[in-house]
């Protein structure tokens, strides 16, 4: 028992990561000025590949926030690996707190069922995981944090009994 193979470590997936997924964040909106009350604007969004700058996806948006629940339509298709074309037009809810020293916080609401119902969880971004067709919360798309994945020798040592006596 426990010879070589023994294991099913080289089976273990392990899961997808929040650095491997594209990513809606609420803080380029609000740094980009296109977060503003009582506002109704349309552009696009893209993403480029980090070593080579070339420009890799894109997604169309309709921002209204003059409505009293003010949301965000993002538009956009994929082509998956079989060829096939999908396309995508859906509603992301927006919402806004104060802030202490005033201001607004604004928040995206995870637009994911989870369970069969509505997650509905204020997150500050929204994930798409490669694979993906739908943006949502890390938690509705499984997903983790590189940093969570790997293996550090040193902490690993601090954990053994004993090991700091």
């Amino acid at each position: 028992m426990g010879g070589y193979g023994s294991t099913r470590w080289r089976w273990h997936n392990k899961r997808q990561t929040v650095e491997e997924s594209r990513v809606l964040s609420i803080f380029d909106f609000k740094r980009e000025g296109l977060l503003q009350p009582n506002r109704f604007q349309t552009g696009s969004w893209w993403w480029r590949n980090s070593y080579t700058g070339k420009k890799t996806a894109s997604i169309n948006y309709l921002i209204n926030t003059m409505s009293p629940r003010p949301w965000l339509r993002l538009l956009y298709h994929t082509l998956p690996w079989n060829g096939e074309e999908r396309k995508f037009d859906y509603q992301v809810e927006l919402q806004t707190t104060h802030c202490h020293f005033g201001g607004l916080r604004w928040w995206f609401i995870c637009p994911l069922l989870s369970n069969g119902r509505p997650c509905g969880r204020r997150v500050a971004k929204l994930y798409m995981p490669p694979g993906g067709f739908y943006f949502g919360c890390r938690h509705c798309n499984d997903l983790t944090y590189r940093s969570s994945q790997e293996n550090d020798k040193r902490v690993n040592a601090l954990k053994q009994p004993g090991a700091l006596n």
